[in-house]
């Protein structure tokens, strides 16, 4: 014990119930490790060791508690103190289920065809006829482990299990006080008929009073003699001895001890094939990855003793040592560093684009698109890299069922080779808050970060940059970042669907149209984008090859002919009239694949022949104009639908106002609460809930439901827009009802208790009251519409249900808990919203300057959200302090309007002429400062104004002034503003003109170095603005070798991120040190460039004679070749291999891999090729694994790289690595 190891070094979790279960875990630790401190309000006590190489934590419930609750609530906290936990074992003793299961066997649980493992028997509902159905489901255990049972499975079955080798061990270390965990001929293995329960003999009442000694102490020192000695030996089931043996299968997980045989026969023959029953792994096993391990220590039934406890503890904590032998540390890292990877993907955006992606390729009607594939220009666009092809189409022409399949067909033809990617977005009109541009950027870095083969460095650096600040990257951090990880790839495909529907404010589809292209020119992707013909998109795109998507007859035909079923039965037999459908339906809708469904719709009700011919003539007498053949056939559905049955068709209005009206898309469960709610109840009547399908088929065709996402949704995006225009029509009064049905939704008496406590309690309370999230976000919004409702201020007078609304509310904005307020006033939520009506109705109830528990008022949230009347109400007050701080951020009113640009309200504070107008946040930024870096021009012309601004301040993060930051953000009007400031950083985007007005103030230092050291040159040359460094090379006034804290020049920089044109302009300043090393990882300008396969700018290195070709850097002794092979970049090892002046075998020092080798590893063919052509290679050389190049290719499935290294003669087929595993 002399070690003393960090909290993040601890990887392995293990849980105990009883104190028996921790002394035989602790006795199985190869080695014990001193204590560490506990976290604030974590009541668990830890025994910290080593089995192997890994570092496990020991924890154990409290003494007397049992269940499911107590060990999640154990676990809880112990992730709490040991972050970096990412594999958990549940080990101890359980009773066995027989045949199969004996007393000191051990069961483990595994999944089987119907549960993951671990089912919790009592969790379900109670039916109708004393029958109870099982609800939810727990996860499985961890695939890291899973596999390790499976290869340990193997060798039990050839050398036998190690658990009595483990069980000596302890008796050696432990002489004189493991003598019960031992197995020895005093532990008799008794089991009795099911139907027979035990008996005794003693009087009850009287064993109570004897000495004050009760049952349960009497009962225990029983045991320890003969605990069935009253019971009739007949009735024992008679079976022959047998060894101890390891069992996989289920375990049933409950909240109450089984002592009844006929029980747990019962759940075993319920859920099939139960082999044991426990108490505490269901609490674990949904947010802790583990696998349970279980020694039998009793029958769980009334003739339960105490006699096998320790023997069967020590035979779970020693196949539980002996797994774990299975197990490398090195896998437990990357478990936790995947789950580490995922934390920071999340943090970047939580958009997924996958099940949108799903649901659209499962509409596909089979065969249906292959014309856009077998398209010579789509081949075109798919063998040449750096081109676009845009497909333009009329209104639902299928244009996005045709993206899905050609994401589909993308993915599938490059499905074996890492270095290429697809990443995909499919706009949504009614989506548009999760669309701005920097959403969009974020999910392209999101895909391709994910599918690296580890998280970018470049993403790990944005995430700690941002992550404690709990601020977002910036637009131009988002597509640096996604610049260098694009560089990483051989080969990106960027499918972007119906561009006409991105949102258009702050210019979001232009900017994000230009961001594309921007890409493309610096980094040769490829872009395929659909979108409804418009002249702006067309003009920015009017480079591109170009096909038109409209439905073909051939495709629509085949729809028709597989939808011909759902129609009346007097149908199926006349292949004339259905002949006649196709042909008619095909030829009026003119490639509208939409109109297709909807007068195929039309069809549904008609119920003879007649009546049929006369609807399909109907259809070729409309109109030929999209819009108005969508106006007509959604006019015509509607009049469809007034006509059925009364309720019918209310509740079909019902269903289609909130699809429109709701701020977001709705799940199928938040749509059925929502209507199912009856205003001014206090609680959600299930039995007026309304099956989803029910819903969606009274609505003629017009809503739908995307499985993969659960969501309900319009048709398409022509019904969205007729409703919208319609509303006043078909939903006078949506936000009205709306309003009240949240308001009514957020006062149920389910919610009277106020916050939830927990994460996990929250995630609870979302999940039974499926429409409170939806209700607490945006209740307020449906209400600034609907003005009135009297429902409003009955909710706001109780404050245990706004301020548990609130907590939800936070969370929905992606703030957790810990972070927003935890306890607020009725004030402070209707400011949050802007509903003055409603402030003014609860002002005699609240104090109007209330601060909430993160000393916010309710003019701090009316300002930073822009509410000027209820900025305006609560100044007029003359009770409200203007300049009131929070504690979170230090930010003022003022500040908070300054940053989000709120004009009016910052006009509004101004003339309090009480204001502070140069106040200081908690980062020593002023309004100024936030009005500058997000480019609010008339903001900052106000504060100007006002004389009272120091326009130099430096914040105390980074040390930038106002005009660094809008410098950087290229906000040129803004700087003109600020010209007479001398200050410095308008290089950092490359906004030329910016620059150039600085420089011609002559008041600048143009070589002025920010808080890592780098000067605007730098800055410049590391985004790749050519202009920028031309002109500032020009002044004569830079050092052009500066280096910032990390050691890099400009050059170096440029030179990464594959900046030709800075490249060669730095080079021809002859002043550059063109060979110079960064300090972080020692790595030159060609190093850079050639791990990150940027050809053009090798060959300008190379041809100033000045680098050392085959330079190693100081992390891992990598070369130029090392680097371009291990990342497959085969142009760049062409051009290193042919200077004659690269050792072609140099290895790392981390892991002695050889650039061969790293290439046979990661599947670039080309590279191997080419190694393999210099006939200077080892072809089959070892790294520290042992492993070869074709053992890695192998693995690795890299069919081709295995066939070129065969074909060599020279691998050892049979080699094995330190697994003793051969490439086979």
């Amino acid at each position: 014990m002399t070690e003393v190891r960090t909290h993040n070094k601890y990887t392995i979790g293990w849980v105990c119930a009883l104190s028996v279960e921790r002394t035989a875990a602790t006795a199985m630790l190869d080695e014990r490790h001193m204590d560490l401190p506990r976290r604030p309000n974590d009541l668990n006590t830890y025994t910290l060791g080593s089995i192997g190489g890994h570092n496990i934590v020991i924890a154990c419930l409290p003494e007397g508690t049992i269940g499911t609750t107590s060990a999640a609530t154990v676990v809880k906290d112990m992730v709490y103190t040991f972050p970096a936990i990412r594999v958990g074992l549940m080990v101890g003793i359980g009773g066995g289920v027989p045949p199969t299961a004996r007393l000191g066997d051990v069961v483990v649980s595994v999944p089987d065809a119907q549960y993951p493992g671990v089912v919790q028997w009592d969790m379900g509902k109670a039916e109708q006829g004393g029958k109870f159905r099982r609800t939810g489901a727990l996860n499985k255990p961890p695939t890291l482990l899973l596999t390790a049972v499976t290869k340990l499975k193997t060798d039990h079955k050839l050398e036998g299990s190690k658990i009595a080798q483990y069980l000596d061990d302890i008796q050696t270390r432990y002489p004189h006080s493991t003598a019960k965990f031992l197995r020895s001929d005093s532990l008799q293995d008794v089991l009795f008929k099911a139907s027979y329960e035990h008996v005794d003999k003693q009087d009850r009442d009287a064993a109570e009073d004897e000495e004050g000694k009760d049952w349960e102490e009497q009962e225990s020192d029983n045991e320890a003699k003969d605990a069935c000695k009253h019971c009739d030996k007949a009735q024992i089931v008679k079976r022959k001895p047998q060894d101890m043996r390891v069992h996989y299968g289920l375990i049933a997980s409950g909240n109450q001890v089984i002592k009844d045989a006929q029980l747990r026969d019962r759940l075993s023959k319920g859920l099939g094939k139960v082999l044991c029953v426990e108490m505490e792994a269901a609490g674990l096993m949904d947010n802790f990855p583990c696998i349970v391990i279980r020694g039998i220590c009793d029958y769980a039934d009334s003739h339960k003793n105490k006699a096998w406890q320790e023997h069967a503890a020590a035979v779970a904590a020693a196949f539980a040592k002996e797994l774990l032998g299975y197990v490398e540390p090195q896998e437990t890292r990357l478990v936790m560093e995947r789950a580490e990877d995922l934390k920071v993907l999340n943090w970047l955006t939580l958009i997924d684009y996958g099940p949108q992606h799903s649901d659209y390729l499962q509409r596909r009607q089979p065969g249906t698109g292959q014309w856009l594939l077998d398209c010579e220009t789509y081949k075109r666009w798919v063998a040449d890299p750096g081109q676009t092809l845009f497909c333009p189409g009329i209104p639902g022409a299928g244009k996005t069922i045709l993206t899905s399949i050609v994401v589909d067909n993308l993915e599938d033809r490059f499905v074996t080779d890492p270095t290429i990617i697809v990443a995909y977005i499919y706009c949504k009109f009614n989506r548009k808050e999760e669309q701005k541009l920097e959403d969009l950027m974020s999910s392209l870095l999101k895909q391709l970060a994910g599918n690296s083969p580890s998280l970018p460095p470049v993403l790990k650096e944005l995430y700690e940059r941002h992550a404690l600040k709990r601020t977002k990257p910036t637009l131009e951090e988002i597509s640096t970042a996604l610049r260098t990880v694009v560089a990483t790839f051989a080969r990106v495909f960027i499918i972007v669907d119906a561009l006409d529907e991105c949102q258009v404010a702050d210019n979001c589809r232009t900017r994000f149209v230009h961001q594309l292209l921007r890409l493309q020119t610096q980094q040769g992707i490829s872009v395929f984008a659909t979108t409804r013909r418009m002249p702006d998109i067309e003009k920015e795109l009017s480079n591109s090859s170009i096909i038109e998507i409209r439905a073909s007859e051939e495709d629509i035909g085949r729809y028709l002919k597989s939808a011909i079923a759902c129609l009346p039965r007097f149908i199926a037999d006349r292949s004339d009239l259905q002949d006649e459908i196709t042909q008619t339906i095909s030829r009026v809708v003119d490639g509208m694949f939409l109109l297709a469904q909807l007068y195929f719709n039309t069809l549904l009700d008609k119920d003879n022949p007649k009546n049929l011919r006369k609807a399909l003539q109907d259809l070729t007498t409309g109109s030929r104009s999209s819009e108005a053949a969508y106006n007509s056939a959604y006019d015509d559905t509607m009049l469809r639908i007034e006509g059925q049955l009364k309720g019918q068709a209310a509740r079909a209005k019902e269903v289609m106002m909130w699809i429109t009206c709701a701020k977001r898309p709705l799940t199928k469960t938040e749509l059925q609460h929502a209507l199912a709610v009856e205003i001014g109840e206090a609680k959600l009547d299930e039995d007026n809930m309304t099956h989803v399908q029910d819903l969606v088929s009274v609505c003629a065709g017009l809503v739908t439901i995307d499985e993969e996402s659960n969501v309900v949704r319009l048709v398409h995006y022509t019904a969205q827009e007729y409703f919208e225009n319609t509303q006043g029509r078909w939903f006078p009064s949506a936000h009205l009802t709306l309003t009240a049905t949240c308001t009514t939704y957020l006062s149920f008496e389910a919610f009277a208790g106020g916050r939830c406590q927990n994460d996990e309690e929250l995630e609870k309370r979302l999940e039974q009251h499926r429409l409170y999230q939806y209700a607490a976000r945006h209740w307020g919004d449906h209400a600034r519409v609907a003005r009135s409702c009297e429902q409003i201020v009955g909710f706001l007078q109780k404050t245990a249900h706004i301020n548990a609304s609130a907590q939800s509310y936070f969370a929905d904005r992606g703030w957790h808990l810990g972070g927003p307020p935890n306890y607020i006033e009725a004030t402070h939520l209707a400011a949050i919203f802007g509903l003055e009506d409603a402030l003014f109705a609860v002002w005699n109830l609240e104090n109007r300057d209330a601060r909430d528990s993160n000393g916010r008022t309710p003019l701090s949230w009316a300002a930073e959200n822009g509410h000027t009347k209820v900025v305006k109400l609560l100044l007029e007050t003359k009770e409200v302090e203007v300049n009131s701080k929070d504690t979170e951020y230090g930010r003022t009113p003022l500040s908070w309007a300054a940053k989000n640009g709120h004009y009016e309200v910052v006009e509004l504070l101004l003339e309090t002429e009480q204001v502070e107008v140069d106040s200081k946040d908690n980062y020593g930024q002023t309004p100024l400062s936030w009005a500058t870096e997000n480019g609010h021009y008339e903001m900052v012309k106000l504060l100007l104004e006002t004389k009272e601004v120091e326009v130099n301040s430096k914040d105390t993060e980074y040390g930038q002034t106002p005009l660094s930051w809008v410098a950087g953000n290229g906000y040129i009007k803004v700087v003109k503003l600020l010209l007479e400031t001398k200050e410095v950083e308008a290089a950092k985007n490359g906004h030329y003109e910016v620059v150039e007005l600085l420089l011609e103030t002559e008041q600048v230092e143009v070589d002025s170095k920010n808080n890592y050291n780098q000067t605007p040159l730098s800055w410049a040359a590391e985004n790749g603005h050519t202009k920028v460094v031309k002109l500032l090379l020009e002044t004569k006034e830079v050092e052009v070798n500066s280096k910032d804290n990390y050691g890099q020049t400009p050059l170096s920089w440029a030179a990464e991120n594959g900046h030709y044109e800075v490249v060669k302009l730095l080079l021809e300043t002859k002043e550059v040190e063109v060979d110079s090393k960064d300090t972080e990882y020692g790595r030159t300008p060609l190093s850079w460039v050639a791990g990150n396969g940027h050809a053009e700018v090798v060959k300008l290195l190379l041809e100033t004679k000045e680098v050392e070709v085959d330079s190693k850097d100081t992390e891992y002794s990598q070369t130029p070749l090392l680097w371009a092979a291990e990342n497959g970049h085969a142009e760049v090892v062409k051009l290193l291999l042919e200077t004659k002046e690269v050792e072609v075998d140099s290895k790392d020092t981390k892991y002695s891999r050889t650039p061969l080798l790293w290439a046979a590893k990661n599947g670039h063919t080309e590279v191997v090729k080419l190694l393999l052509e210099t006939e200077q290679v080892e072809i089959d050389s070892k790294d520290i694994y042992n492993r070869t190049p074709l053992s890695w290719a192998a693995e690795n499935g890299h069919a081709e790289v295995v066939r070129l290294l065969l074909e060599t003669e020279q691998v050892e087929v049979d080699s094995k690595d330190n697994d003793g595993r051969t490439p086979i």
